[in-house]
């Protein structure tokens, strides 16, 4: 505030003196200094740390003894349940916000002078820096260690009667780190500068005024956060019960649910706008004779800068276990219900690292000169007017994503009897999910736009007067630098696994189902993008003024230049790695020495593994310059010299693109039933015995560039009308267009997918009698897919639309004819390079084998089948589409030109020249191996008659 109001003290100060009258000739020349100047800096940092750590034990044992054999032990249900939470929840924010406006208005006075005075002076700067620095960084790391056990114990000498045995645990871990930069910088400046008249008998110097608007904006901003979640997870329902006589229990169950998740997100968002306004007017000057001329500069400055870095990283680890192991030893019958463990684990990582750039840059300059009547020997106007905007963007996102998952299920009862059993249904089911998410973009918007307006005073002299000057210049310049990087692993073993075990010392009344069932999902996703989009848009609008003489004038000059630049580099690396451990088993073992009646055994897997990288650039860069020259007209009587016009555009537009994905899957996946059953007499039925596959491996890669440049020029140079008695020079053109799109695209993309698929269903039967066997079946549906899409898409579209117009001459005798130049260029260049490459390499074993070895001879048997299913396809596909739209318009026109005698001819000339290069690589390679082996070999050996059923392997 002190700065700002000692800053306004000054430029009060100034005004006040610059302000002012001088009468006689030896008074100085009234001048002003007006100095105006902004700055603020802001820095900022914020860590956050947080951390929690947890270990939770939840236990129930109860105890029931009895040593009398005729005296039961009765227990109620015996259950554990735990529910534990733990959660590290960390964040680190930094907001700015910076508003610089500035109006400086400066306003010179008049002169009056007899002659030999200095002419007027005027300065007037206006500077605004803005300096952003803003650094975050989030660490959270959460530990849970989770235990649940559910372990009653009944001893009894007579008969042990339960109820129901369970334990459930819902365990979550969480940590969630993030790191987030806000900043936005705006800047208004509005300057306002007017020269004073001057009246002069003769010798004066002209009247000078600077004009400086300068805004600068810099921002830097960091953002860092990291998650580590760790869990292990453990539970367990173990009921045991030892009887001299019966047991009698109910359900037994371990039911698991376990999350895990790892969540880092940094971000970062800049938002910076530049608004400038300079208007400058010369005063005008009347002098008799040897005046110098007005002086004017006028420049408009625009600077911003920004530098983003993010970097996320996420690293998600589970262990889990649970199991089912009730156990039951009985002199007499054992009557059990259901029997279970169900498992739902769901491990998860997620990297996000973004960062978001806004520029807008708006500049408007207006230059008007003085009018200028002398008589005789002054000097001419000058003017320059300079507008340069400049923005600068470097951004770079790196995104890890790191998922492991170890899940055990189990569900193992084991039953002891001397008598029968009669028990109900076995099975653990498990649903295991892990995922690793790797998110890095980077996204630019530069927005650019100046209009630039230049106006000559008219000009009245007797004789030797000299022509105005004017020289316009409008530089926009746009570079931009992005880096993505993403990687995402995901690493999972999964184990399921159903093994009843029964002893009996009779026979098995009845038994239910027993069953494993496997759902595992794994995948790791990689997404690397950076967007750009640069828009510039120029508007140039110079008019010279119009000039009056007697004789011996100079003409007047005009140099007019348009420049834009866009600078686009982008590179995107995605890679994903996901690997799959599945293994799901159904293995009840049977040992009884009568005559059981056994219900269906099956095992179903159902496995998915899935790797995604996927790399995007886009890029659009679009140039927009209208530039206008107009000459002012000439009346001469003799002698004098012709104008000058020089015109300029220039556009470039290079972009620079490169795409790499790499996938890989691996998958292993064995999925088996092996019912194992040995009997002492017969088998009364069993039911079906199955294994059921289903497997699913995907390695995706997809390389993608996409860039868009847009030229369009509009230049139109008009040439004043002269007229002259004899002895003038003529009047000179020269207009250039020039244009170039340059444009690089490379595009990589490799997906590996490997499958390993085991499905197998052994049943063992050992039978001394002669049983009745149920249906025997392996079903197998394997599918293994690498996919590799790399492609380039470049358009390119210049239009430029160029108009040379000259002045008509009128000329008694003896002039120079007038000359025109015409040049229109534009080039065109794009190299693309897409290379993929796809391998799927398929394993797929399937084989129904049951093997029953019969003492009698076989009632009947169920069919015995192997059905397989198996798909490997390898895809790759390099593209590149390139589109280039030139279109040129070109109008010189040269009016007539009328002369007494003794003139020079008229001289024109015109070239355009177009020139488009595409280069275009692809290369795609697709590789696919595949090994199958379905086998249906059902082995029989009865020492009796056989009935069987149908085998078939398809």
């Amino acid at each position: 505030m002190k700065r700002h109001l000692f800053a306004l003290g000054i430029a009060t100060l100034a005004l006040a003196v610059g302000v002012g009258t001088a009468t006689a000739a030896t008074d100085p020349p009234p001048g002003a200094d007006q100095i105006l100047g902004q700055a603020a800096g802001a820095t900022q940092g914020a860590p956050a740390a947080g951390t929690a750590g947890q270990t939770a034990s939840n236990a129930s044992l109860p105890v029931g003894i009895s040593g009398l054999s005729g005296v039961a032990v009765g227990s109620g249900s015996g259950s554990a349940t735990q529910t534990a939470t733990n959660s590290a929840d960390s964040d680190a924010s930094n907001k700015s916000t910076t508003d610089q406006t500035a109006d400086a208005t400066q306003t010179g006075g008049s002169s009056s002078c007899t002659s030999g005075c200095g002419g007027a002076g005027q300065a007037q700067a206006i500077d605004q820096s803005a300096l952003t620095k803003q650094d975050a960084d989030s660490d959270a790391a959460a530990q849970q260690n989770a235990v649940n056990a559910n372990v009653p114990v009944s001893i009894a000498g007579g008969d042990v009667s339960g109820g129901s045995s369970s334990a459930d645990q819902t365990a979550k871990n969480t940590a969630d780190a993030d790191a987030s930069n806000k900043s936005t910088t705006d800047q208004g400046a509005t300057a306002t500068q007017t020269g004073g008249s001057s009246s002069c008998k003769s010798g004066c110097g002209g009247a000078g005024q600077s004009q400086t608007v300068d805004q600068s904006a810099l921002t830097k901003q960091d953002a860092d956060a990291d998650a580590n979640a760790n869990q292990s997870a453990v539970n367990a329902n173990v009921p045991v019960s030892i009887a001299g006589g019966n047991v009698s229990g109910g359900t037994s169950s371990a039911d698991q649910t376990a999350k895990n998740t790892a969540d880092a997100s940094a971000n970062n968002k800049s938002s910076t706008d530049q608004d400038a306004t300079a208007t400058q007017t010369g005063g005008s000057s009347s002098c008799t004779s040897g005046c110098g001329g007005n002086g004017q500069e006028q420049n408009v400055i625009q600077g911003s800068q920004t530098k983003q870095s993010a970097d996320a990283d996420a690293t998600a680890k589970q262990n889990v276990v649970n199991a089912n192991v009730p156990v039951s030893i009985a002199g007499g019958d054992v009557n059990g219900g259901i029997s279970s463990a169900n498992q739902t684990a769901t491990n998860k990582a997620d990297a996000d690292a973004s960062n978001k750039s806004d520029t807008d840059q708006t500049a408007n300059a207006t230059q008007t000169g003085g009018t200028n009547r002398c008589t005789s020997g002054c000097g001419g106007n000058g003017q320059e007017q300079n507008v340069i905007q400049d923005s600068q963007t470097k951004q770079s996102a790196d995104a890890d994503a790191t998922a492991k998952q170890n899940a055990v299920n189990a569900n193992v009862p084991v039953t002891i009897a001397g008598g029968d059993v009669n028990s109900g249904s076995s099975s653990a089911v498990q649903n295991t999910t892990n995922k690793a998410d790797a998110d890095a973009s980077n996204k630019s918007k530069t927005d650019q736009d100046a209009t630039a307006t230049q106006t000559a005073g008219s000009s009245s002299c007797y004789s030797g007067c000299g022509g105005n000057g004017q020289e316009q210049n409008v530089i926009q310049v746009g570079e931009t630098k992005q880096h993505a990087d993403a990687d995402a692993k995901a690493k999972q073993d999964a184990v399921n696994a159903n093994t009843p075990v029964s002893i009996l010392g009779t026979g098995l009344t009845g038994s239910g189902s027993s069953s494993a069932d496997q759902t595992a999902r794994n995948s790791a996703d990689a997404d690397a993008s950076n967007k750009s989009k640069t828009d510039q848009d120029a508007t140039a609008t110079q008019t010279a003024g119009k000039s009056t003489c007697w004789s011996g004038c100079g003409g007047n000059g005009q140099e007019q230049n348009v420049i834009q630049i866009g600078e686009t580099k982008q590179n995107a690396d995605a890679d994903a790695g996901a690997k799959q451990d599945a293994l799901n088993t159904n293995a009840p073992a049977l040992v009884v020495g009568g005559d059981p009646s056994s219900g269906s055994s099956s095992a179903k897997q159902e496995a998915s593994n899935k790797a995604d990288a996927d790399a995007l650039n886009k890029s659009s860069t679009d140039q927009d310059a209208t530039a206008t020259q107009v000459a002012g007209d000439s009346t001469c009587w003799s002698g004098c010299g012709g104008n000058g016009q020089e015109q300029n555009v220039i556009q470039i537009g290079e972009t620079k693109q490169d795409a790499d994905a790499d996938a890989k899957a691996k998958q292993n996946a064995v999925n088996v039933n092996a019912p194992e059953s040995i009997l002492g007499t017969d088998l009364r039925g069993s039911g079906s015995s199955s294994a059921d596959q289903t497997a699913r491996n995907s390695a995706d890669a997809d390389a993608s560039n996409k860039s868009r440049t847009d030229q369009d020029a509009t230049a139109t140079q008009t040439g004043g009308k002269s007229e002259c008695w004899s002895g003038c020079g003529g009047n000179g053109q020269e207009q250039n267009v020039i244009q170039i799109g340059e444009t690089k695209q490379g595009a990589d993309a490799d997906a590996k997918a490997k499958q390993n698929a085991v499905n197998a269903n052994a049943p063992l039967l050992v039978v001394g009698g002669d049983p009745s066997l149920g249906s025997s079946s392996a079903s197998q549906d394997a599918s293994n897919r690498a996919d590799a899409d790399a492609s380039n898409r470049s358009s390119t579209d210049q239009d430029a639309t160029a108009t040379q117009s000259g002045g008509g001459s009128k000329c008694w005798s003896g002039c120079g004819g007038n000359g025109q130049e015409q040049n229109l260029a534009q080039i065109a260049e794009t190299k693309q390079h897409a290379d993929a490459d796809a391998k799927a390499k398929q394993n797929a074993v399937n084989a129904n084998a049951p093997v029953s070895v019969i003492g009698d001879h076989l009632n009947g048997s169920g069919s015995s089948s192997a059905e397989q299913k198996a798909r490997n396809n390898a895809d790759a596909d390099a593209s590149n589409k390139n589109h280039t739209d030139q279109v040129a318009s070109l109008d010189q026109k040269l009016p007539d030109s009328r002369c007494g005698g003794g003139c020079g001819g008229k001289g024109q000339e015109q070239n355009l020249v177009q020139t488009s290069k595409t280069k275009q690589d692809g290369r795609g390679n697709a590789k696919a191996k595949q090994n199958l082996v379905n086998v249906d070999l059902p082995f029989i050996l009865s020492l009796g008659k056989e009935k069987r059923g149908r085998a078939k392997a398809e």
